[in-house]
C-alpha cells in the first residue's frame, strides 16, 4: 500500500492498495506526481504506477486509478526517480540496467543495459540535470 500524508499534522490523507509490496516511491520536483514500483511476486507482474496528486480541498480526494501504469521488461526495476521534467522517469534495475521512460504512456525512451555490473540500489541526479 502507498499512503499520502499531511506532514504538518501527521494525518493520513489517502491510501492506495496494491496486490504486492512497494519497493520505491518518488515525487516529481513540482510535487504534482507520485510514482511507485510494486514488487513482482505471487504471480503479479512488477509495475511502475504514476498518480497525479489532487491538491484541492483537504487532500483526501485522490484518484484510485493511476494516470499511467507500465511494466519494465527483462529485469526487475529496483529504484526510480523523475527525470529533469515530470514527463520522464528513470529506473535502475536488478541487472544494472538504467532506463528512461515517458511518464504518461510508459514508452521506453532510452536504455543502457550495461550501465552497471550489479543491481542499481539508488539514483541521484546532479543539480544541473
Amino acid at each position: 500500500m502507498l499512503k499520502l500524508w499531511d506532514v504538518k499534522t501527521g494525518r493520513c490523507l489517502y491510501t492506495w492498495e496494491f496486490p504486492t509490496a512497494i519497493k520505491r516511491v518518488a515525487f516529481s520536483d513540482d510535487d504534482n506526481l507520485i510514482a511507485c514500483i510494486t514488487e513482482q511476486r505471487m504471480g503479479h507482474q512488477g509495475a511502475i504506477r504514476v498518480f497525479r496528486i489532487n491538491r484541492s480541498g483537504n487532500g483526501t480526494e485522490q484518484s484510485e486509478q493511476p494516470i499511467s501504469i507500465f511494466h519494465p521488461i527483462e529485469s526487475k526495476a529496483t529504484v526510480l526517480t523523475f527525470g529533469s521534467t515530470p514527463d520522464t522517469i528513470i529506473t535502475g534495475h536488478e541487472s544494472g540496467k538504467l532506463t528512461l521512460y515517458n511518464t504518461k504512456n510508459g514508452e521506453e525512451l532510452a536504455t543502457n543495459k550495461r550501465a552497471h555490473r550489479e543491481v542499481v540500489t539508488d539514483i541521484q541526479l546532479s543539480q544541473d540535470r
